[in-house]
C-alpha cells in the first residue's frame, strides 16, 4: 500500500490535470478542431480587451504633436468616440455596440497559437517576414488603408515589462468588411524571459486606447514559455 503522504500527493495531482483543458494536456499535433479553438479564444496568450475612449485634443495640442492643425490623424479619421459608444451620425456607426466595447488581442507568435491557427484554418491569422514578438489586435473599425497610417500607429505602441521597453520595428494592417487587424512587430534582439514575469502591451489607435497584461508564467506549453 502507498504511503498516505505518496497517495496524497497523486490525488492531488490528478484532480489538478483533470482541470486544466484538454489542449494544454495534449500535443499540438493531437488536438481536435475545437480544441484548437479554444487556444485561439480562451487560453492566456488571448484577451477580450476594454478599449478606452480619450478625450479629443484641441486644436493647438494636435498642432503640437504634428497634426498640422488637421482635426485627426492621417488614416484615422473615422476613430470616433461614436465607432463604439452608438453615437453621432458617421457612416460607419456601430448602431448595437456592447456593453463595454472591447477588442480581441492575440500573441501571435507563440508557436501554441500558430499551431492552433492551422488547425483550424484560421482565415485571419496574419503573416509577417523575419523574427518577431507579433501581437495583432482584431476588430478594428474606422481605419483607412493609407501607407502613413502604420508608422503612426507604430509610435504609440510598446511592450512594457521589468527592464527596457519595446518598441515596435514595424506595424502591418489586415482589411476585411471595413474592419482592420493591426499587427505588431516587436524585435526579438531584446529577449522577454521568464524572469519578466509580466507584459504589457500598451496601444492607442487614433482615440481609442487599450492596454493588456500577458502573465508569462501561464504562457508556457509543456512547461516552456511560448512567445
Amino acid at each position: 500500500m502507498l504511503p498516505k503522504s505518496i497517495y496524497s500527493f497523486l490525488v492531488f495531482a490528478v484532480v489538478i490535470r483533470a482541470g486544466e483543458p484538454a489542449w494544454k494536456t495534449k500535443d499540438a499535433t493531437q488536438w481536435s478542431r475545437e480544441e484548437a479553438q479554444q487556444v485561439l479564444s480562451n487560453s492566456p496568450w488571448v484577451h477580450m480587451t476594454e478599449i478606452q475612449i480619450l478625450r479629443s485634443l484641441s486644436e493647438s495640442q494636435m498642432r503640437d504633436a504634428g497634426k498640422m492643425g488637421m482635426t485627426h490623424g492621417v488614416g484615422l479619421e473615422a476613430l470616433e468616440p461614436s465607432i463604439f459608444l452608438g453615437t453621432g451620425t458617421g457612416k460607419r456607426l456601430i448602431k448595437q455596440p456592447p456593453a463595454r466595447a472591447t477588442l480581441m488581442v492575440r500573441w501571435e507568435s507563440a508557436p501554441v497559437v500558430r499551431s492552433a491557427e492551422m488547425k483550424t484554418s484560421d482565415k485571419r491569422a496574419p503573416t509577417w517576414d523575419g523574427d518577431y514578438y507579433a501581437i495583432a489586435v482584431y476588430g478594428v473599425p474606422g481605419l483607412e488603408d493609407q501607407k502613413t497610417l502604420p508608422v503612426e500607429l507604430k509610435k504609440s505602441a510598446y511592450l512594457k515589462r521589468g527592464t527596457k521597453d519595446l518598441k515596435p520595428a514595424h506595424v502591418d494592417l489586415l482589411f476585411e468588411d471595413r474592419l482592420a487587424t493591426v499587427v505588431y512587430l516587436f524585435p526579438r534582439t531584446q529577449q522577454i524571459t521568464p524572469a519578466d514575469k509580466k507584459v504589457w502591451f500598451v496601444t492607442q489607435i487614433g482615440q481609442l486606447f487599450l492596454e493588456q497584461i500577458f502573465d508569462l508564467n501561464e504562457m508556457q506549453f509543456q512547461g516552456k514559455l511560448e512567445l
